[in-house]
């Protein structure tokens, strides 16, 4: 039910009326809501907001909007702290030539931690969207990267270290990447949910004041959303970038719109969540543009000729030399039955003499021969 409530016979000027006593009753919520800031809270304590255990890197914060009952309302990280990328700022070898082979990301399902918390609006889908939403910002804007997304996930969120890596490496096989992303959905909770689903009559007034008006300061209808991400190497399943990132914005939809619909990215919140994913994406670029471009190969022992899984679509072209490591699978000093990935280089290199869209045939220098597994490292 609408504001209109409030006048039983409107006049043939009623809407204007309407309008002005519906302004001043939430007017009146937000000087409540000021003058209640000296004595104590009536709303619950929101653990949505309290500080988590983080990595050592610092969380991100997109597009917040301000929280309920604080005096300082949280921000967007400022422009000179933000990390920046260009997608035609790419790195240089040491003749000065650009290096522009395309690497190539597997985008894992994300995992939920707290499930109930996507019950507000039926946002489970997030689990799938929110990789896709980083993938789409990836192969938009970034030319040095080609991503997908996979329909599964790492098994669980308790995983070991050890356990990590073999997965990160399952799934890099798996889906010929060199990189794998993984991420875990903290929290998508929200400040007061009474505010947006259960409204008495004086807060459905000073919610369409903010709707009508688009102000957000002292709307209480504020959710969150905290997530981290992991990108691991794909042949060692080593971390290269771990990162939690937070936003939160307004979240005015009393129907089950479901993640990924219009009705939600219309919404203060989905608007949000879409550039907290242009962040992320922004972030994995910069780490991954500057790392280089690596491909398995297959060798027959015996034959110089070889395999290599990447092509014209890496930007690969016939005459181009790539160095050689070898991946050395050793038994740690410390752990039982546990074994560690390492690259060592080899003084030889490949030179491509046939180069198709997805691989490549190529020459061991000096007719020589490989046995066991190698990588081709463009430096």
């Amino acid at each position: 039910m609408g504001p209109s409530i409030f006048i039983s016979r409107p006049a043939p000027s009623g809407r204007p009326h309407r309008l002005m006593l519906t302004l001043l009753l939430a007017f009146s919520s937000s000087f409540a809501c000021v003058a209640s800031h000296s004595s104590p809270s009536v709303v619950p304590e929101d653990i949505a907001y309290k500080s988590r255990a983080e990595p050592a890197t610092a969380a991100v914060k997109v597009g917040t909007a301000s929280i309920p009952g604080n005096s300082t309302p949280a921000v967007s990280e400022p422009p000179e702290q933000q990390t920046r990328y260009l997608s035609t700022n790419l790195c240089t070898d040491q003749s000065g030539n650009h290096v522009s082979l395309q690497k190539s990301l597997a985008v894992t399902r994300f995992l939920r931690t707290t499930p109930k918390t996507a019950n507000g609006g039926n946002l489970f889908a997030i689990e799938t969207e929110m990789p896709g939403l980083i993938r789409v910002e990836l192969n938009d804007k970034y030319r040095s990267l080609s991503s997908e997304v996979l329909a599964y996930g790492f098994a669980a969120p308790d995983l070991t270290e050890i356990q990590y890596k073999q997965q990160a490496q399952k799934i890099a096989r798996q889906s010929r990447s060199q990189f794998v992303l993984s991420g875990t959905i903290e929290d998508m909770g929200m400040a007061n949910p009474e505010a947006t689903y259960k409204p008495d009559l004086y807060r459905r007034a000073a919610n369409a004041f903010h709707d009508v008006t688009t102000i957000k300061m002292f709307d209480k209808r504020t959710r969150v959303l905290q997530l981290s991400v992991q990108l691991r190497d794909g042949f060692t399943g080593e971390v290269l970038f771990s990162k939690a990132y937070s936003t939160s914005g307004i979240w005015n939809q009393r129907k089950p719109v479901g993640f990924d619909s219009p009705a939600f990215y219309r919404t203060h919140y989905g608007k949000n969540v879409v550039a907290l994913a242009q962040t992320i994406s922004r972030d994995l670029a910069e780490v991954v543009h500057c790392q280089p471009f690596m491909a398995s190969v297959d060798a027959q022992p015996g034959q110089s000729q070889i395999l290599l899984h990447g092509g014209a679509n890496n930007g690969l072209h016939a005459g181009d030399s790539l160095s050689l490591y070898q991946v050395v699978v050793a038994g740690s000093d410390t752990e039982y039955q546990v074994n560690e990935t390492r690259l060592v280089k080899r003084n030889t290199r490949l030179y491509l003499s046939e180069v198709y869209p997805s691989h490549s045939v190529a020459q061991v220098e000096g007719g020589s021969y490989l046995n066991g597994f190698y990588l081709a490292v463009g430096e």
